[in-house]
């Protein structure tokens, strides 16, 4: 029996022994595909069991294994991978960016919700694409980079904020912006001048009534959900970004005539300016190219230093940038200095945490977007080719006469109103955020949250029009300056709860918000600049003996609030079915005392079908989800005070008060009511994914100027609720990996959206406003026009088209008929981006289609009654009894603007990125002690594809005014290092 009990002993003995021999060490590093740098926290696990570890601050990890086994390395937003230990001790892994898994969390700014259970229409745009194009205001950056968003640059000077528009515009008065929220906090689009969005790190789009429901009355456009970078847990890492470059300007597809054609045009029409034979053939020799004068090629520069470490216990983030960059147009330009530093700490049950955020930005303009005489940008169409700016010593050319600015023709000296004068902006921006949270340790899953948080803007503006120039020589120069600052806080408590019960999932949360809102301005103009001084020091102070000198001062001064009380739920069973609700009761200042609350609300509803037995035996089909949403939100944009009102005015010299606002204390809110009806897919082993959202949005008690009869009160109209403008649209996004190794990836990606918008009702149609009409049936900024048919070739004179469809030589208002609007009803974006071995390469190009615009810059310059400035080439080709065939009217017939002869088609595509990088390997940067480093070139706006007359088919607006300051045309050099 002894004898039994010791070979059995040393039988297991001698098992163990071999078992143990048969385990092994495996070490290695774990790193990022993107800049190769270390990545902590990424689970090594042994596959099959529960056993494993976790990498450190630097990457490495170390574990124990059995022979013939598998290690699987999974990371939060990064593809998993599965690897055989064979008989290897080291094992490097480097892990990829899964973008199917990036999106698996959507921010809605008051929390965070699994993409898999939100009926919500949300997108999200990658903060790092938008982090490396510089451009001074990031929300040019947006363009094209999600369905449903439009994004229109509003001028091409730089920190010029875009337009933006999220599913089209809603209100006819109101305001049309979506809402803009970082960290919690309200920023206004007018200060992204003065953000570096390189402190970004997540952008998130909310578009209908579930995602947008939980801000009520500012939800009602939409709303872009920032999330600022925060600390990781490790070591303490730095990076640096650089980029230079240069920016030129685009092609000019409105040619105008050169000195030569311009001379014979002018003795063709009678020589206005009696020119002598031997001055025209000299003259015609000249040829100023405006452009040249005006513009230049332009250098940006940009830097930023960051730092991100901590414990688990506590984080943070910090950030300094600089950006230098140059207009393509002389004198302006962009300067801005932004520092941010977040700190998140978790102390047993509490979390709590700041973030700071402040910018200096420097801005110095020009006059754009005008018919002004004094313009600089109206110089390159309007000024002759034969006039110089500059004399052959150096001074500036007044043709007209010493001392008064102007060429013989009467037409400021564009070089002298661009050199001579100064127009600035300078803004300081502070954002500040802080958050607390407790959890409930008696509650499982129960936490309080409280967040508050301000958003400060100061503005310096300053425009002196020099004593030497054409509209200062009357008062011997102007200078108007005016300060303004905005103060905004929010504060949002709120309690939250979440928890799991077998197959019932169940969060939700009730909160109260507070926000309010401050601004200040004031502001004066001063004259008689007569000892060159160009500041305040140059004013010459006004009395009753010199009253041409007496300055004007201005001030203004507003507050408004928003109270708010609302709720969340969201229930989940089995894994498939989900309900979101959001009820929301808003009060605001803006309305009058019967109406300050409302009451909005929104329910949707998700299946996870790809779930279902019947669907997981579809193999190609990896995930399929059904959404559904209804809700209303409210819009309160609308005049501050809906009360009859006072202002200040004065009557022979005595200060006095005169009616300013009518009011109107029945004013009450817009309301938003959206469908919305989405599908997400992936299929093909998650190796083409996509959505599909189909809407329906209806905006009534549009905010409505009314017209009412001025001898009622001096007032023309009042604000009021009448009206419903309805947007209906589909979009659809599609990504693929087309191939997909561990050494080569090629992906395409594709955004395309169609929106529907349409006036269905109105207190009075047919509204007519300038070259549009607001009608029934009709897009908001619908062109109305008469149609333009030609010139008849016996007679020379315009032909136009009658409502019955004949043609007629007479010009008639009653003919208008409705054209296109600005607003493109198709958009969207292409994207391909190619890996291999350290390089990538990557491209996206964006379009807007079905889009018209009345050219205003095109009718002043072939206006024939304006020949003494320069002409559209295509004046030359006027009727003449020799020239019949043509569609350029005789000289001397009637012309006519509200034509559709200056209707251009508006459609573009652009080029509007393309970027070639390589990523060095961390092998080859370990032995100079560097993390992670990266080399890119860059390229905005490379091409453009367009017929629009003009620099920029980009213009915002229903007509191009005049004045263009065009999009930049930009190539850079970048630089990523990582320590």
């Amino acid at each position: 029996m002894k004898k039994n009990l010791l070979m059995t002993f040393l039988l297991a003995f001698f098992t163990l022994t071999s078992l143990i021999a048969q385990e092994r060490k495996i070490t290695g590093k774990v790193t990022s595909a993107e800049d190769g740098s270390g990545l902590p926290g990424v689970s090594v696990s042994i596959k099959g069991t529960a056993k494993g570890t976790q990498t450190n601050a630097e990457g490495v990890y170390s574990v124990s294994v059995p022979n013939s086994t598998t290690l699987v390395f999974s990371f939060v937003g990064l593809n998993s991978q599965s690897i055989s230990v064979g008989n290897q001790s080291v094992i490097n892994v480097v892990l990829s960016a899964d973008s199917r898994q990036l999106s698996e969390v959507v921010v809605t700014g008051y929390s965070s919700v699994q993409k898999r259970s939100f009926a919500g229409a949300t997108a999200n745009i990658s903060s790092k694409e938008v982090a490396k194009q510089t451009f001074g205001s990031f929300d040019q950056a947006l363009q094209g980079a999600a369905t449903g968003v439009s994004v229109m640059a509003n001028g091409g000077q730089p920190g010029q904020q875009a337009v933006v528009r999220i599913r089209g515009n809603g209100s006819i008065n109101g305001v049309n912006t979506p809402l803009f929220i970082l960290d919690g906090v309200e920023i206004s689009a007018a200060d992204f001048q003065t953000m570096n969005q390189g402190d970004f790190d997540g952008i998130e789009v909310l578009k209908d009534a579930v995602s947008t429901g939980i801000y009520g009355s500012r939800g009602a456009n939409g709303v872009f959900v920032i999330t600022s970078k925060r600390g990781k847990a490790g070591q303490v890492q730095m990076n640096y970004d650089y980029q230079i470059g240069q920016s030129t300007m685009p092609q000019d597809r409105l040619i105008v005539m050169n000195s030569e054609e311009k001379i014979k045009y002018e003795l063709q029409r009678g020589n206005p300016y009696g020119w002598s034979k031997a001055e025209s053939d000299s003259l015609s020799k000249v040829n100023v190219n405006w452009r040249d004068e005006l513009f230049r090629t332009a250098r940006t520069e940009q830097h930023q230093i960051s730092a991100n470490g901590g414990t688990e216990a506590s984080k943070f983030y910090a950030s300094l940038a600089y950006l230098d960059q140059q207009g393509i147009v002389n004198t302006t330009g962009l300067k801005r200095y932004t520092a941010r530093a977040n700190v998140d700490n978790t102390v047993k049950n509490f979390k709590f945490g700041l973030g700071i955020q402040g910018g200096f930005s420097n801005r110095t303009n020009t006059s754009e977007a005008n018919t002004f005489l004094s313009s600089p940008l109206n110089a390159i169409r309007w000024s002759n080719p034969y006039e110089v700016a500059k004399l052959a010593d150096g001074s500036f050319n007044e043709s007209g006469g010493p001392n008064t600015g102007q060429f013989g023709s009467g037409q400021p000296n564009g070089a002298m109103e661009l050199f001579l004068n100064y127009n600035y902006n300078k803004q300081i921006k502070g954002v500040a955020t802080s958050y607390l949270e407790y959890h409930i340790p008696a509650v499982k899953g129960l936490f309080l949250r409280t967040n508050w948080g301000v958003d400060y803007t100061q503005n310096e503006n300053a425009d002196f029009v020099d004593p030497k120039v054409s509209g200062g020589i009357a008062r011997q120069g102007i200078l108007t300056r005016s300060m303004n600052r905005n103060f905004r806080y929010t504060g949002t408590t709120s309690l939250n709860y979440n928890a799991t019960f077998g197959k019932h999932e169940v969060s939700a949360g009730v909160f109260g918000e507070l926000i309010k809102n401050d601004f200040r301005s004031f502001g004066f103009t001063g004259y008689g600049f007569t000892n060159g001084f160009t500041n305040e020091a140059g004013i010459t102070p006004g009395s009753a003996t010199t009253p041409n000198y007496i300055p004007a001062v201005a001030g203004n001064g507003n507050q408004y609030g928003l109270m708010s009380l609302f709720a969340t739920a969201n229930y989940g069973y089995d894994g498939k079915y989900y309900v979101n609700v959001v009820a929301r009761r808003d009060g605001s200042s803006r309305f009058g005392l019967n109406n300050k609350w409302a009451n909005f609300g929104s329910v949707g509803l998700v299946w996870l079908a790809s779930e279902e037995a019947f669907i997981r035996n579809i193999t190609f089909i990896d995930n399929l989800k059904f959404r559904a949403s209804y809700g209303t939100t409210g819009n309160n944009g609308a005049d501050l005070y809906p009360i009859p009102q006072f202002g200040r005015t004065s009557y022979a010299g005595i200060g006095a008060w005169s009616p300013t606002v009518a009011g109107n204390p029945r004013l009450t809110w817009e309301i938003n009511s959206t469908a919305n009806i989405g599908v997400d897919f992936s299929v093909m082993r998650n190796k083409i994914n996509g959505t599909i959202e189909v809407y329906n949005r209806n905006t009534t008690d549009q905010f409505y100027n009314l017209p009412v009869d001025p001898s009622a009160g001096g007032f023309t109209t009042i604000q009021s609720n009448f009206g419903q403008v309805r947007n209906q649209g589909i979009e659809v996004s599609l990504n693929s990996d087309l191939i997909k190794t561990a050494s080569f990836t090629w992906n395409v990606g594709a955004n395309i959206s169609y929106n529907k918008n349409e006036i269905l009702e109105l207190p009075q149609d047919n509204v007519i406003s300038g070259v549009t009409v607001l009608a029934k049936g009709s897009p908001i900024n619908t062109l109305f026009l008469v149609p333009y048919a030609g010139v008849d070739p016996e007679t020379g004179n315009s032909l136009y088209t009658k409502l019955d469809g004949t043609k007629t030589q007479t010009f008639n208002v009653a003919d208008k008929i409705k054209y296109g609007t600005s607003d493109a009803p198709l958009f969207g974006g292409l994207t391909t981006r190619v890996s291999y071995a350290g390089f990538d390469l990557s491209a996206q190009a964006n379009f807007f289609l079905g889009r018209e615009m009345y050219n205003n810059d095109l009718n002043n310059i072939i206006n024939p009654t304006y020949y003494f400035d320069n002409m559209h080439i295509s004046m030359l080709n006027e009727w003449t009894p020799t020239n019949k065939i043509t569609d350029v009217p005789r000289p001397g017939n009637p012309y006519r603007a509200q034509t559709s002869r200056l209707i251009d088609d508006a459609s573009f595509w652009r080029l509007r990125n393309v970027t070639l990088g390589y990523t060095f390997k961390a092998a080859t940067l370990k032995k100079i002690k560097v993390r992670a480093a990266r080399v890119f070139v860059q390229g905005q706006n490379l091409w453009t594809s367009t017929t629009f007359r003009g620099f920029d088919p980009e213009a915002t607006g229903t007509s191009l005014t005049g004045a263009q300051y065009p999009s930049l045309v930009q190539t850079t050099f970048g630089l990523n290092i990582g320590f």
